[in-house]
């Protein structure tokens, strides 16, 4: 093809390719690989690569809290300013995240409008429906919007189930998931909502009376991978939607999940694809991670631990929580200048993307990695233990100490370290709030930008 079309045209066609194609097409032949490394079309500093912090909800504070790692690079803020309406973030995927009317690209202060839902199809006293985030900038700059139907109660406020509250008898015996499924899928290419129909391929999980019977709290957690979106329902099954065929499935939990009242199950993306946190509430955690090579979709056992809290450290770590709820209540920092302060709170020390360091920080000073087992079983304060979430590109997890401080558990070495603190200012104080965390995303920054048409 080099010997039949002009470079400038040749380079005009290969620019058009998205990049992942970009990067297969340097390996098609030399002319290729120059013309691409010549001109810079492989842009991967675009991609998101590394993680950048976790983004916290907490329990009755109005906007996410941003829990950043130490970076060189651009900083990434929490507040969302330029938003019309303070609110919280309600899913994420490969650098975007999700409000209820709003994408957002925080790396570049970049937001879209979502469209009003139209009304689903169902009887809205009896399902609502959950949003969920799809995005590959290796592909596309485009994204979608799933919206996933679940179950509710008549006249119980949303995500709040009531088994004792009988339905309609013909409603309880519904197959469920139905099959087929109609979403109602939101394209930031067509900028419309659409009705796309998904056939399940084996069992159900199984009827609308099973799933009223579960927790009522259920872990708003998804993945998106390889074309795939995982997503996490009531009864503690996955949804497993193909987008490509139109096709889903349903994916049982482990079996130390099944049956058990007070265990949540939490999905991730990591190193091998997608994995799963069994957390019970004695803080033991099993880790999984999902095998599809046999067509089974089975849940492979990856670690096992009984985590008992420790001391809460005191002290600076090497994450800062940029504390954004604080600062829309006023807080004046000491010296009355308050965007001097926090842009110096915000400026990070270091672009690697190791977490877990070899340098201990505050009483973790056993000249390195910690065995968690050994201090844990040492310093018992009767706390509990938050599951925040997978690191996407190490085997490692994070979790949150009795809100105080924030903790990277290396799965491969059973070491832990310390990452700072994390509880919000003056969090907990206020008379009749339960201070806890309801949920957590953890962030790689895309600092690529929405089409102009978008």
């Amino acid at each position: 093809m080099e010997n039949l079309l002009p470079e400038d045209v040749l380079t005009n066609i290969i620019h058009r390719l998205a990049p992942r194609y970009l990067a297969i097409s340097r390996c098609v032949c030399k002319a290729w690989c120059t013309i691409i490394d010549t001109h810079n079309l492989l842009r991967v500093d675009l991609l998101p690569r590394s993680l950048c912090g976790i983004f916290i909800n907490f329990n009755e504070l109005s906007m996410s809290e941003f829990f950043s790692r130490p970076s060189k690079g651009p900083m990434v803020s929490g507040n969302f300013d330029y938003l019309p309406l303070s609110s919280r973030i309600i899913g994420h995927c490969n650098g975007l995240l999700l409000f209820h009317k709003y994408v957002v690209n925080p790396a570049t202060r970049q937001s879209a409008p979502l469209p009003p839902c139209p009304s689903p199809n169902m009887v809205i006293e009896h399902f609502c429906h959950r949003e969920y985030l799809v995005f590959d900038p290796t592909l596309s700059p485009r994204y979608e919007v799933f919206m996933i139907p679940e179950i509710r109660q008549p006249n119980v406020r949303y995500n709040m189930l009531n088994s004792d509250n009988k339905l309609d008898p013909a409603i309880e015996e519904f197959e469920w998931p139905p099959s087929p499924c109609i979403l109602h899928v939101f394209s930031s290419r067509r900028k419309v909502w659409e009705k796309r129909s998904f056939v399940r391929e084996g069992e159900a999980a199984g009827n609308v009376a099973d799933m009223r019977l579960d927790h009522p709290y259920v872990p708003d957690t998804s993945v998106y991978w390889r074309g795939v979106l995982y997503v996490y329902c009531q009864n503690k099954f996955v949804m497993r939607i193909s987008l490509s065929n139109g096709k889903y499935q349903v994916i049982k939990p482990p079996l130390d999940c099944q049956g058990m009242t007070y265990t949540n199950l939490y999905l991730g993306k990591s190193v091998k694809g997608v994995y799963c946190a069994v957390h019970h509430l004695t803080s033991h955690f099993g880790i999984y991670i999902l095998d599809e090579s046999s067509g089974k979709m089975e849940w492979v056992f990856k670690d096992s631990r009984s985590i008992q809290p420790c001391q809460i450290i005191d002290g600076p770590g090497p994450w800062t929580l940029q504390d954004i709820n604080n600062q829309e209540q006023g807080f004046e920092y000491e010296d009355g200048n308050n965007e001097a302060v926090v842009e110096d709170r915000f400026e990070w020390n270091s672009d690697n993307d190791n977490v877990i360091e070899t340098n201990s920080r505050g009483k973790y000073n056993s000249g390195g990695y910690i065995n968690f087992l050994e201090r844990w079983a040492r310093y018992n304060s009767g706390g509990y233990i938050d599951f925040l979430g997978f690191h996407p590109y190490k085997e490692v997890i994070f979790l949150s100490h009795t809100l105080r401080r924030g903790l990277a558990y290396h799965l491969n070495s059973s070491k832990i370290q310390d990452l700072g603190n994390l509880h919000p200012t003056n969090y907990g104080t206020e008379v009749g709030i339960q201070p806890f965390i309801e949920e957590s995303f953890p962030y790689t920054p895309w600092m690529g930008w929405f089409p102009e048409d978008n």
